[in-house]
C-alpha cells in the first residue's frame, strides 16, 4: 500500500470531512455541510460521532464490513474505495483508501487499528 498526501483543509479535527470528501470525490465545504445537517437532524451536537458519520457513510453508496482488528498496514484490500475508522490508543482517526493508495495528511496512519472499514458498491444503473 502507498501513501498520498491529501488535506483540502487546515481545520483541526477534520479528518472525517476530509477522508469523505475524498472518497466521494466532493469539496470538502460540501461535505461539511451536508454532515453538519445529518448531525442537526439525528440530535448530535457533532458530526464526528460515530452515529452521525456512519448513517452518511453508508447514505452515501458504502457498505459496512466487518469489524477488524489489525494495523492498517497489514490489511489486504482489494482495488476499490475504502474508507477506515481506526485509533491508536486514545486517538481516533478515519482515512480514506483508493485503490491501495492511502490519502491522508500524513503517513501515521498505517500504523494504526482498524475498527470499521467501509466499502464503495457500485449503484445499479
Amino acid at each position: 500500500m502507498k501513501f498520498e498526501y491529501y488535506n483540502p483543509s487546515e481545520e483541526n479535527g477534520g479528518c472525517v470531512v476530509r477522508s469523505l470528501s475524498k472518497a466521494l470525490d466532493k469539496d470538502y465545504e460540501i461535505v461539511k455541510e451536508e454532515l453538519l445537517n445529518y448531525a442537526k437532524t439525528l440530535n448530535f451536537n457533532s458530526y464526528n460521532e460515530v452515529e452521525v458519520f456512519e448513517k452518511y457513510i453508508l447514505d452515501n453508496h458504502f457498505n459496512k464490513l466487518e469489524s477488524v482488528n489489525k494495523e492498517i498496514k497489514d490489511l489486504k484490500l482489494n482495488n476499490g474505495t475504502y474508507i477506515i475508522f481506526c485509533n491508536k490508543d486514545d486517538f481516533y482517526h478515519m482515512v480514506t483508501i483508493i485503490n491501495n493508495v492511502l490519502y491522508d495528511k500524513s503517513e501515521v496512519a498505517f500504523d494504526m487499528n482498524a475498527i470499521n472499514i467501509y466499502t464503495k458498491y457500485k449503484e445499479e444503473k
